[in-house]
């Protein structure tokens, strides 16, 4: 079983971009959660959002991440949150928790790229 692996020393959560999330509905009506991850930009995550965000009282259920690159300027793609949360953990991309959020380290394009594949790949089985 993989481990989780946080830095966790010196890791300074001043200048990372916080997720702030948005929410959609899907053409049934089930409401949706997304937050993003920006190419080389250190990122602030809940690990927890169904118990932290609940819009117009709804519970959600279902939360994607969607990747963008700035090189590029468009959006990469989109994955189940808790399959690419499990690859950033297990893979050592977390650089701290404070018990409520991650600290993502800045990802490369290739970096992005792979993850959400994996993720996505993951999501299928």
């Amino acid at each position: 079983m993989a481990q989780n692996r946080y830095v966790g020393e010196n890791a300074d959560w001043t200048k990372a971009f916080v997720a702030d999330p948005h929410f959609y509905e899907k053409p049934d009506g089930t409401p949706f959660g997304v937050f993003g991850i920006n190419e080389g930009i250190e990122t602030i995550m809940p690990k927890l959002p169904q118990k932290r965000y609940h819009p117009d009282g709804d519970d959600i259920y279902e939360w994607r991440i969607l990747f963008y690159s700035n090189t590029t300027q468009r959006v990469i793609g989109d994955a189940d949150f808790y399959a690419v949360m499990r690859i950033l953990v297990t893979g050592g991309y977390i650089l701290d928790d404070n018990g409520e959020n991650v600290l993502i380290q800045a990802l490369s394009l290739t970096e992005l790229d792979a993850l959400m594949r994996r993720a996505a790949a993951a999501d299928k089985k």
